[in-house]
């Protein structure tokens, strides 16, 4: 990083108890692509705290063969492990602080003044880029995403896809920034 500034992206745990689109398979590809870029990353949940993937986490804790590699990685590893354990809550969050943000399992409106919605609202309206993997109704309207992008997925891959494009846009940010200054 040469005395940059490190990269940080904010994942957001949009969990909401049982009906929560929160998975281990959607948060470890992001989570890792992004650690070893190398970047900081901050997991948040609107109460912080342990997100609330318990009974997901247990389960998938028992099972001996992971079809995805970055989730058994992120089983073993107690840093992860640790910081899913200790979420920071939305309302400390500082968009200032990241340079993006990636959010798994948003439901309802996008553009609502509240909760996860309003956090993803301010990390567009400041122009910083934002990855939704939504939960089970994302309502988008044509609202827009102010100066930010918004990258949407909703498959298997999208977490892996979409965590790529985040790293992307931001990296091409950054040099354009090192070779204007």
């Amino acid at each position: 990083m040469d005395g940059q500034i490190p990269i940080r992206f904010l994942i957001i745990l949009a969990a909401d108890g049982d009906n929560s689109e929160v998975r281990i398979a959607r948060l470890a590809p992001a989570y890792y692509l992004f650690k070893d870029a190398p970047a900081e990353v901050v997991l948040a949940t609107p109460s912080g705290g342990f997100a609330d993937l318990t009974s997901e986490f247990r389960q998938t804790v028992h099972q001996s063969v992971h079809k995805e590699p970055t989730v058994g990685r992120f089983l073993t590893d107690r840093a992860a492990r640790d910081d899913l354990a200790d979420t920071l809550r939305l309302d400390q969050i500082v968009t200032e602080d990241f340079d993006a943000a990636f959010c798994i399992g948003l439901s309802g409106p996008l553009w609502s003044a509240e909760g996860v919605a309003a956090t993803i609202r301010a990390f567009l309206t400041s122009g910083k880029p934002v990855a939704v993997i939504p939960g089970r109704r994302l309502d988008i309207t044509p609202e827009g995403a102010a100066t930010g992008l918004l990258i949407l997925g909703d498959c298997e891959a999208s977490p892996l896809l979409s965590a790529h494009a985040l790293l992307k846009v931001v990296l091409e940010g950054r040099k354009k920034v090192t070779s204007a200054g």
